[in-house]
């Protein structure tokens, strides 16, 4: 039996995010784009037709990549990030990089952030970014520069308690934090291959449509899968899934094209028990300060005071009626937290604290 366009890309092979078995870093990742390779030559019609004239470009791509992730794990990172920025700049030049401004028309411009504390109460302005004068205390994440400030957050709560481990209730505290006025520019690493599916293969359209948004994420494709590798050792030092997400940060301060990096979160498993978007967000300081935070960026995002779980029992978990907007309504439906149970997300500790961060006023620093 013929396949069609939509079985072909509902193979295994384009899955993101994805697990890395025992080979290195490098020999996964060889062995994922010679599949995906093989299986967009499938693809047939029209869609054949477009998508001939960019399989040199995506295979340029696959090489720069590999070539990077070589460089790196052969001690040198500035030719890694060299040869990487070439990969962006072609993608750049070609306008196959989804990159888009946060706005309340297009996208949900709320998120949240946590922070670890025994203290009994938090200033607003230790929910941002590490300060300047303990950059030595920003350690590694997927996107982040050793030493570097960058702001991050998740999209919703329990994103970010996915995100620290899950850490006790009783010991972080929460702030809302809101990007609707600030203008800022993303790269949205966030889409993947089942959000595609449904817009470019739906039930009556087994060939595809709106190839617009379908090639140009076929481009990338093999970046985005770079930099969403699943962690294999956790507790190891040094995460050779980080290398590539890495040097894509670098390029996003270099450059100043964007201003930051819209993801995916590895940590949440999938499972027909948890529905949402469930996104981080970096950002990267815009100047280099002896001490404080980055004053470009407290002028152009506000934040809630912070409020813990404890302040949420006993000021009675009582928040005022604000309106919700649709693009809430996607954002988190349901959770699994309890494995094999799926959750109301409206009734959990998480969508209580962001009732209640809902209804405080988010305020410039």
């Amino acid at each position: 039996m013929t396949q069609t366009n939509a079985d072909i890309f509902n193979n295994i092979v384009f899955n993101l995010p994805k697990k890395r078995d025992e080979n290195s870093v490098d020999i996964f990742l060889e062995n994922t784009y010679n599949d995906y390779l093989n299986e967009i030559k499938k693809f047939g019609g029209d869609l054949q037709i477009q998508l001939k004239t960019l399989i040199p470009f995506i295979e340029n791509q696959i090489t720069l990549i590999k070539e990077s992730l070589t460089s790196y794990l052969q001690g040198s990172p500035s030719i890694a990030f060299d040869i990487l920025s070439r990969a962006l700049n072609l993608l750049d030049i070609n306008d196959y990089l989804p990159i888009q401004k946060m706005d309340l028309d297009t996208f949900n411009p709320t998120f949240y952030r946590l922070r670890i504390s025994d203290s009994k109460t938090l200033d607003i302005g230790q929910l941002f970014h590490i300060p300047f004068e303990i950059r030595e205390k920003v350690s590694t994440q997927r996107y982040s520069i050793p030493g570097f400030p960058c702001l991050y957050l998740g999209d919703s709560i329990f994103v970010c308690w996915e995100e620290l481990g899950r850490p006790d209730l009783n010991t972080f505290y929460a702030s809302r934090f809101d990007l609707s006025q600030s203008k800022l520019k993303f790269l949205f690493f966030d889409t993947f291959p089942n959000e595609v599916k449904k817009k470019c293969f739906p039930k009556k359209n087994h060939e595809g449509k709106l190839f617009n948004l379908l090639l140009p994420y076929l481009c990338y494709w093999p970046l985005l899968a770079a930099c969403s590798l699943m962690v294999k050792k956790p507790n190891e030092v040094f995460k050779p899934e980080y290398i590539i997400p890495q040097l894509l940060l670098q390029w996003v301060v270099s450059v100043q094209k964007v201003d930051g990096v819209v993801y995916k979160s590895n940590r949440i498993k999938e499972s027909k028990h948890a529905m949402g978007t469930f996104r981080n967000v970096v950002i990267p300081v815009k100047t280099n300060e002896p001490n404080g935070i980055c004053p470009q960026l407290k002028k152009k995002i506000k934040l809630t005071n912070p409020i813990s779980y404890q302040l949420l029992i006993i000021s009675g978990n009582k928040a005022s009626p604000i309106p919700v907007r649709n693009n809430d309504l996607h954002r988190v439906m349901f959770v699994e937290i309890i494995e094999g149970e799926k959750s109301v997300y409206s009734d959990t500790i998480f969508g209580q604290l962001e009732s209640k961060l809902g209804s405080l006023p988010a305020k410039y620093i």
